[in-house]
């Protein structure tokens, strides 16, 4: 299918808004897409409702490419009235000329060539930005690997006074600007060779009923960790109508996710930290004043902390753990575990001791301070250990995991 535009349509032509809404995890509640104003996939071979300026562009295998380096080149569709809306794209860069090189999307264009915009660029990071009489502003800029051949989805979400920018399905750019209401949807290379595919664009204006979710809320970003507790935040999202609350989730084990707290802002909030989890996760979703929920963002995940305040600026980890083997059993019969110390260039603190059964049952049996533990572990189901030595900075070594049970008997030579 080639260019096509809609009026307010459900169907996602295409996989541009649609991947940008749904690879970052599952939904945990029915969401209706942004009803779909324009799309493209390029599979009719052609660049019909294109206007392109600058550059060397054609389609071939289903896509559109722009392959001259040495020129700034964009190709801009829809219409000039388009206000509230996110357009997205995949886009491959395949060469760049120098630092200064990007690829990207452009929306709410005027004719006078003024836009907002969102590239993936050279000097490895995506930027956020507007041009205006033409003069380029940067908005907002998050490192991002420059590496070319190498799709990836670009999703500029403009609402109001509010841009959102999402790359891979994760928002890692907002920003506030007043300078352009309307305008049209574009695609724009800077000195770079890179090719585009599954262009669409999805209206954010207010419907009534309101069926649309919130898009995806940023990754949680880790704020401060203490021995009992963690301090989130996370970048606002943008719905057709408006965000009213974000759901919190934490999860314990490789497939657990469950809400832990529902909060009106984007943090900072401080949750406690399970003493047996091995690695806790941490995701967010959006809802609107009717419900809708957003996809659950991308997760964030932490190991159980030491259990006293990390202190000094040492970066040298200690040496590895030998692996625990069980060395005797208690009277109640609980095994008692025992491996080679680490030794650290400021000193040791704590080992923590890790049960592993399969992917989905992962604890920490035990911290000491001292290289032996008394745990309790049932031998059933082939259970794995290993060990993490942790200084005083909280830097950690880790044993090999090994099962659970006494040393191997060593292989007879000779």
């Amino acid at each position: 299918m080639g260019a096509t535009f809609h009026t307010w349509t459900r169907r996602i032509a295409g996989a541009g808004l649609a991947a940008a809404m749904i690879l970052t995890g599952p939904a945990t509640a029915a969401f209706a897409a942004a009803p779909v104003l324009f799309s493209d996939d390029f599979s009719d071979g052609d660049a019909a409702g294109w206007r392109t300026s600058g550059g060397a562009w054609s389609v071939a295998e289903q896509s559109l490419r722009q392959a001259d380096t040495g020129a700034r080149a964009v190709a801009r569709a829809g219409e000039a009235s388009w206000s509230d809306y996110a357009v997205s794209v995949r886009v491959r860069p395949a060469a760049y000329r120098d630092a200064g090189s990007s690829a990207g999307v452009q929306a709410r264009v005027q004719g006078d060539g003024s836009h907002y915009y969102l590239t993936t660029r050279a000097d490895n990071t995506v930027e956020l930005g507007r041009v205006s009489g033409g003069r380029s502003t940067t908005l907002a800029t998050a490192a991002y690997p420059a590496a070319t051949q190498i799709w990836r989805y670009l999703t500029l979400v403009v609402k109001g006074t509010t841009l959102l920018g999402v790359v891979n399905g994760e928002p890692l750019l907002r920003a506030t600007d007043t300078r352009l209401a309307r305008g049209r949807a574009g695609l724009a290379t800077t000195y770079t060779d890179a090719t585009f595919d599954d262009v669409s664009v999805g209206s954010y204006a207010a419907t009534t009923p309101d069926t649309q979710a919130p898009l995806t809320p940023g990754r949680p970003r880790v704020v401060e960790v203490t021995p009992t507790t963690v301090t989130l935040s996370w970048l606002a999202t943008i719905d057709n109508v408006g965000v009213v609350d974000y759901v919190v989730y934490q999860g314990e084990q490789f497939y657990q996710q469950y809400p832990v707290r529902t909060v009106t802002g984007t943090g900072p909030i401080t949750l406690t930290i399970s003493p047996t989890a091995a690695t806790i996760h941490y995701a967010v979703a959006a809802r609107d004043a009717a419900g809708n929920l957003s996809p659950i963002s991308p997760r964030t995940s932490i190991p159980q902390p030491p259990s006293y305040p990390r202190s000094g600026d040492d970066a040298v980890p200690p040496s590895k753990p030998g692996n625990p083997v069980l060395t005797g059993q208690t009277a109640d019969g609980r095994g008692i575990l025992s491996w080679t110390p680490a030794t650290d260039n400021v000193g040791v603190v704590e080992y923590h001791v890790l049960l592993t059964v399969n992917i989905d049952e992962v604890r920490v049996l035990a911290k000491v301070s001292e290289p032996t533990a008394t745990v309790t572990v049932n031998s059933g189901g082939g259970p794995m250990v290993r060990v993490i030595a942790y200084d005083a900075a909280w830097n950690a070594s880790y044993s090999s995991m090994v099962p659970y049970g006494p040393a191997p008997t060593p292989t007879p030579t000779g």
